[in-house]
């Protein structure tokens, strides 16, 4: 066989094709003795012209329940609640939320998942949070995300940011929930809107926000 540098060059068309190892298949999952495939080039060219391209985003702001738009606070120590958001949205045909903060997903893919919260209490408490995103009721998809927060003064505000890209490879749902663990202030800790001055809008206690690779 003639080493590839003596072959001629040309230019490509979208219907040539490359050669290439299957490593996962179209749902993810890993494909075993990753065989030699063919690839065109116009489907190599659709995958990297790929972009995430934003679903929806949901504020508690716009939440019907007038308590969740103020604050969101666990019952207990040790404890999960689920977070709420805004209202139902089903506006998108990839991923749609209730009004208690469930996600459904519609369609399979890659999508990239952005939580923010405000954290609060009183003075002199320290605040042990955990968080996570909870799948179909079943296992927790990702890792724990923990916040330590001394406060000191009762107008301290703790911004918390976590992003995740997930594959769904099935219809699935999530929920995003809190715990206050027992290691922090025995009563202490609320996800809490902030209302800024000079008439501009208030900020969100929680704001979901959820892209899909397309």
């Amino acid at each position: 066989m003639a080493q590839i540098s003596s072959y001629p060059i040309v230019d490509p068309q979208l219907g040539d094709k490359v050669l290439g190892s299957n490593t996962v298949d179209s749902l993810g999952a890993p494909v075993q003795g990753n065989p030699t495939v063919q690839y065109t080039l116009s489907s190599v060219k659709a995958t990297v012209d790929q972009q995430f391209i934003q679903q929806l985003t949901s504020s508690s702001n716009n939440n019907p329940n007038a308590s969740i738009v103020s604050e969101q606070e666990v019952g207990g120590p040790n404890t999960a609640y689920d977070i709420k958001f805004g209202a139902a949205d089903a506006t998108s045909p990839n991923v749609t939320i209730d009004l208690n903060g469930k996600v459904t997903f519609l369609t399979k893919g890659t999508y990239y998942i952005t939580q923010e919260y405000y954290l609060s209490a009183a003075a002199g408490n320290t605040l042990f949070f955990l968080f996570r995103t909870y799948q179909d009721s079943l296992s927790q998809v990702g890792e724990t995300h923990v916040e330590k927060f001394v406060v000191q003064s009762s107008v301290d505000r703790k911004k918390i940011v976590i992003k995740q890209m997930v594959n769904v490879t099935s219809g699935t749902y999530y929920v995003f929930q809190m715990l206050r663990d027992s290691g922090g202030s025995s009563t202490a800790g609320k996800l809490v809107q902030i209302l800024n001055n000079n008439s501009w809008t208030t900020t969100a206690n929680a704001q979901l926000t959820i892209s899909k690779l397309i």
